[in-house]
């Protein structure tokens, strides 16, 4: 298996070629200080066997700043805390390379509060700040935040470093000629362009030695038109090889303009960002870092067997599951909580101000992760109803105590609604947390009855110490005059492939199920429109996810209503907006897209007839919301049980 061969990056000999690559947790504290949480959430990852950890991105300097709680490395009071997490890593056997940045132009002012610097006065388009360009003769300055920063890293006894100089950040905004306009030797030919992240390279050289493995990260392509391209990528590349750089950690695009593409967001390419590490790995003779939703063992396996690199980073895939390497090499692969690429619970939970997690694995950072404790008294018999996510993963977790677990699914598979939530386009690596539990369940004793719907009478029959209702939730149905008789189908049921849609649907609500059934139906080609009541579409969407579907919607002709109230179907869709009221052309089927409401009521029946002290409520029974939220409630509950 190429995945676990030793591999050497400079004089750094590593036990495999995986590498877990940065990903901001917010789990330091406001000052940038390295916090217990952090320490058990790296050491996790070390435990599952990762070759090299790199850190996730620390801040050279206060102004480069991208998150509240993002680590730190801008002053010398942070080398004792860094210590503090780079030994336990090592002592539970990885390596581990601190990583360097400054944000310049994509640095958050709201969380600063300092301006923003770059090589010229070019505003990243998400951020809306025009930065301050960076005068001569500061130059020498801000690359001395990054010669302390590498300093502090060897000294707290890293075994590598490695800096940034792609996804648009500061050093990339000197490379790019599309935010580099300078007139000086920082600017114009190629050779200005890189110099300042050369000078740097070499100024760091001098200050912890020439042995010092030093890893750059590199875009190559930022996919913006008169931008930084592949051709100057390969030249950087052997640039770099020719100033001692240890690797190159290929990835792509930028924060800015192409943030999809370097986040690899659900509708961007799969395996692009490999193929430009292949171009790249052609042209050096260092060893090569390929990047970018490589969520399996046999995905990264292909890589390396087919040389497109050297070794394999995974960043989200190893938040959602540490024991990666273990399971890939114990052969155990089907057992990997697969990372989708969703971003709902790690990104998405991080930029709204919310604890960094992971949809598939609730116990991001957590003991827990690692292990599952057994009870203190193991044996209850447990009783789950309804095989949606939340019942899933209570039923794991309880039978990973010691307990005896029942699952109870009226269906004639598991999954609940991440089933139809993987039918619209990209999103089919939702199913693989199905094909998780699906493994997993019949190892830890579970047992799964399909197609059978459980009564209040027969539950109150079962020799039972907890019964656990995850039966979900049900589609709403607003009360508009004239819907039954025309006649409906719920999102659900078009997903599911229950029944079918005729050539000219309109969708009532545009969130995000709502947006996803628009997009699974345009690209049939089937015309298309959405009736959204509020000011603005797919609000509960990732930033990124929006703006492909946006884009992909838009291209397909799909008609989008917002501020706009369906008030009576007759001979047409009377609607009211803020113009007053019209009518739209009667489509050939309406397909609801509401949302749910909670389905409580077996629960409510069950609650009359035995102790409510033994009876659980959890998942979108309890309360509608996101995946997330469902598999945490469920993983919570079997830990109490």
């Amino acid at each position: 298996m190429e995945l676990t061969k030793p591999v050497k990056i400079g004089n750094l000999n590593l036990k495999n070629r995986v590498v877990m690559a940065p990903v901001k947790t917010g789990y330091a504290t406001s000052e940038g200080q390295v916090t217990e949480e952090l320490i058990q959430y790296y050491v996790n990852r070390a435990k599952g066997g990762v070759g090299l950890i790199v850190l996730e991105s620390a801040y050279v300097d206060l102004s480069g700043k991208e998150i509240p709680r993002q680590l730190g490395i801008y002053d010398d009071s942070m080398v004792e805390g860094l210590r503090h997490l780079i030994t336990p890593i090592q002592e539970a056997g990885s390596k581990v390379a601190v990583y360097i940045n400054h944000a310049g132009r994509i640095a958050n002012p709201m969380v600063t509060k300092l301006p923003l610097i770059a090589p010229s006065p070019i505003a990243c388009p998400t951020i809306g700040v025009e930065p301050q360009g960076i005068p001569h003769e500061d130059i020498k300055k801000w690359q001395n935040t990054y010669v302390k920063a590498a300093v502090r890293a060897y000294e707290a006894g890293a075994d590598a470093l490695e800096i940034q100089f792609g996804h648009g950040y500061l050093i990339h905004q000197f490379f790019s000629p599309h935010t580099n306009k300078r007139e000086d030797e920082y600017g114009g030919s190629f050779e200005n362009r890189i110099r300042f992240g050369m000078e740097i390279l070499d100024e760091i050289k001098k200050e912890i030695g020439a042995d010092f493995p030093i890893i750059v990260r590199i875009s190559a392509d930022e996919f913006v038109p008169g931008g930084w391209a592949l051709e100057d990528a390969i030249r950087l590349a052997k640039a770099l090889e020719d100033k001692g750089v240890a690797a190159i950690d290929v990835s792509l695009g930028s924060s800015c303009e192409s943030g999809a593409i370097t986040l690899q967001t659900l509708g961007t390419q799969k395996g692009l960002a490999w193929e430009f590490a292949s171009k790249i790995k052609e042209q050096v003779n260092i060893p090569v870092i390929a990047v970018g939703r490589i969520n399996t063992p046999e995905l990264a396996e292909e890589i390396l067997v087919s040389g497109k690199a050297d070794l394999v980073a995974l960043g989200r895939p190893l938040v959602a599951d540490p024991l990666f390497v273990e399971k890939a090499t114990t052969g155990r692969s089907k057992e990997i909580r697969r990372c989708a690429a969703c971003h709902q619970g790690c990104l998405d939970e991080l930029r709204a101000g919310r604890r960094f997690g992971c949809n598939f694995n609730p116990s991001v950072g957590k003991e827990e992760e690692i292990e599952i404790q057994k009870a203190p008294q193991p044996g209850k018999k447990v009783f789950i109803i309804g095989a949606g996510l939340a019942g899933l993963e209570a039923a794991y977790t309880a039978a990973a105590r010691g307990h005896k677990v029942y699952i109870y699914e009226e269906k004639g598979e598991i999954g609940g609604q991440v089933l139809p939530g993987s039918v619209p386009p990209h999103k089919e690596e939702l199913k693989g947390i199905v094909e998780y539990y699906k493994e997993v369940l019949p190892k830890v004793g579970v047992t799964l009855n399909l197609n059978h719907k459980v009564t209040a009478e027969e539950i109150a029959k079962w020799e039972a110490d907890e019964v656990v209702f995850a039966t979900g939730g049900q589609p709403i149905v607003p009360p508009i005059p004239g819907l039954k008789e025309y006649g409906f189908l719920t999102a659900v049921e078009v997903l599911r492939g229950e029944k079918q849609a005729g050539d000219k649907v309109a969708i009532i609500g545009g969130g995000l199920i709502g947006m996803e059934t628009a997009d699974y139906l345009s690209e049939q080609g089937k015309k298309v429109m959405v009736i959204e009541l509020l000011e603005e579409v797919a609000r509960d969407m990732g930033v990124f996810e929006k703006i492909l579907i946006m884009k992909r919607l838009k291209e397909r002709g799909v008609e989008i209503y917002v501020k706009t109230r369906l008030k009576e179907i007759g001979k047409a869709l009377l609607v009211e907006t803020p113009e007053g009221e019209k009518e739209l052309p009667l489509p050939d089927t309406i397909v609801l897209a509401v949302g749910l409401k909670p389905d409580p009521s077996l629960y409510e029946e069950v609650s009359k007839i035995l102790p409510q002290k033994k009876l659980h409520v959890i998942g979108d029974a309890k309360e509608v919301r996101k995946i997330v939220h469902a598999i945490s409630e469920g993983r919570n509950l079997g830990l109490s049980l």
